[in-house]
């Protein structure tokens, strides 16, 4: 008897003691004099999220909207205090002008033990500063220009699928676009064909079989993800990988067989003047360079093939944060797992985002006849007259690239960026001082929709694009330094799809989508309930030129 009192008591005494550390957690901004969001001990503000009630999206805006009138303020990811910054000067700070405070995106991933830990968004700023340097070369204009024909042969191959369906019927475009994002990415980042939209067998199936699973994850790793988010040390200790095993070994065998087969092929065909083009190869490529002097011949060469031109500057605004002493560049060896981990991130941030994107522009075309009037005249004003669709023509479709910015503002892939700070800062303006480790959290999609930056902000407005946008209060791709090497690729690769389609067809509502739209609050990415469902129409026009220039830089 006395022993269950004393295990009782015990059992009681710790239930204590943990109540008692989490509501002392819960008192953290309030000690520090911080506006902030009362959270509850066990889930903080996450509450809504956790009962599957909100999206991650809805709970950032509810958070955002809750702090009004404020240029910052607290809040709680279960029992982690986090200062959510709403003004966009102390936003451009963060980004930019103290980007030596909050170089790190996220608490570190072990490179060793999951395959993450060594894509590009995830190193500390050491590792981070010789990847990006490595990486750089992979995505200036002379590179996007050698993909252009792969993006517009994925894009006609889908076109070419979409006058095979049942005429009449709508079409779920989600699914359309994701089987696009992917053919598309097997291309550029491998350069192989998947061919998704097809009946699919072997290693192609299995391909996409684990691609999905990348993003429709299980009971199991929604509880793994926010077990990270408590506490990213406490995962390791516990052995738990974010990326399941089988998903691991999949594609590190994928990557590795591809590098072992293009080394055999090169020494059988020492001759061959045929030259790959995918991001991979790329990666390959750089490996047997053996000198900073090359890489750097690489990116700033003036010959035909490799010169930078005006658009570039963007990536040279970039390398300015990369160090000068080559010996940090070169502690980074792309081995395969490094490659297999880029490529990897190439897949999971440019196949479901794009597809989101896509699917998003497609519904608000739709859903605005009178803008998608005006893309299809700008389209075909830029084709008629016998200029060709080339790069040049693409990259000058500016209400087109309108159309694709408003709606990642409206409907950005990322609803929140994280930064982590490195070491003690001083919140300029005010008293305080943020500890070495503290979380700051961007709300993108609260300040994208905030009417003080963007008028009216439930519309679909491309027109306000026309015009330079204030710094701070537009980032789809993140913001300073450490914003998406891809951004440009991402954007080449939708213009040219939408381009190429809204050639050959106009896109109108289906009743059985619902509008306004909403988001399913059980998924971390973008899916809409109920799906967005679309009527392709063959447009009736005056033949444009459809000749494709393939561009030789």
């Amino acid at each position: 008897m006395i022993g269950l009192f004393v295990t009782v008591a015990l059992g009681g005494l710790i239930i204590y003691l943990i109540h008692l550390y989490m509501s002392r957690a819960m008192n953290y901004w309030k000690d520090k004099g911080v506006p902030y969001l009362p959270g509850s001990p066990l889930f903080g503000n996450m509450s809504d999220l956790i009962l599957k009630k909100f999206s991650l999206g809805e709970l950032t805006l509810s958070v955002y909207r809750g702090l009004e009138g404020q240029k910052f303020g607290g809040y709680y990811q279960f029992h982690t205090p986090v200062l959510m910054v709403r003004d966009p000067e102390l936003i451009n700070n963060f980004f930019v002008k103290d980007f030596g405070n909050f170089h790190d995106r996220n608490l570190p991933i072990s490179a060793d033990f999951d395959l993450m830990g060594n894509s590009l968004p995830s190193p500390t700023a050491q590792r981070w500063r010789a990847l990006r340097y490595k990486l750089t070369p992979s995505f200036t204009s002379g590179k996007l220009k050698r993909m252009f024909s792969q993006i517009v042969s994925c894009s006609d191959d889908i076109i070419e699928h979409v006058a095979t369906l049942p005429r009449g019927e709508a079409i779920e475009v989600r699914d359309l676009m994701f089987k696009f994002t992917m053919n598309l990415i097997v291309s550029t980042a491998f350069g192989l064909q998947i061919d998704s939209h097809k009946s699919l067998e072997g290693r192609n199936k299995v391909f996409i079989e684990m691609s999905r699973r990348f993003f429709q994850p299980s009971t199991w790793q929604f509880l793994k993800f926010f077990i990270r988010m408590i506490s990213p040390r406490l995962m390791e200790t516990l052995g738990l990988r974010l990326n399941n095993t089988e998903m691991d070994e999949f594609f590190t065998t994928l990557v590795t067989d591809i590098v072992r087969s293009r080394q055999a092929e090169k020494q059988d065909a020492r001759n061959n003047n045929k030259k790959r083009e995918d991001f991979l190869q790329m990666m390959i490529d750089m490996r047997n360079r053996s000198s900073k002097q090359e890489v750097a011949s690489n990116t700033r060469s003036n010959d035909s093939e490799e010169r930078l031109e005006a658009e570039d500057q963007f990536l040279l605004d970039q390398l300015k944060h990369v160090p000068k002493d080559g010996k940090q560049v070169h502690d980074i060896e792309l081995t395969d797992r490094m490659m297999t981990s880029q490529v990897f991130l190439f897949i999971a941030g440019g196949s479901e985002t794009t597809a989101a994107v896509l699917q998003f522009a497609l519904f608000e075309l739709a859903h605005k006849p009178e803008v998608q009037q005006k893309v299809n005249r700008e389209i075909d004003d830029a084709l008629n007259g016998g200029q060709s669709f080339s790069y040049e023509a693409v990259r000058d479709m500016k209400y087109l690239e309108n159309v694709l910015n408003e709606t990642l503002r409206l409907h950005p892939p990322g609803a929140i960026l994280p930064r982590f700070c490195t070491e003690n800062y001083q919140v300029p303006g005010t008293d305080l001082v943020l500890e070495k480790g503290s979380q700051i959290n961007v709300p993108v999609i609260g300040i994208h929709r905030d009417a003080k930056y963007f008028p009216q902000p439930e519309e679909f407005i491309p027109e306000r694009f026309d015009g330079e946008i204030p710094k701070g209060v537009f980032f789809p791709f993140g913001g300073g330094p450490r914003i998406c090497i891809a951004m440009r690729l991402a954007m080449l690769q939708m213009k040219i799809f939408l381009a190429r389609l809204l050639m050959k067809y106009s896109v109108k509502l289906s009743d059985k989508t619902t509008v306004p739209l909403q988001l399913m609050s059980d998924s971390v990415m973008q899916y809409v309930k109920g799906g967005v469902w679309l009527y392709f129409e063959p447009r009736k026009v005056v033949k444009v030129c459809d000749e494709i220039e393939v561009n030789k830089v």
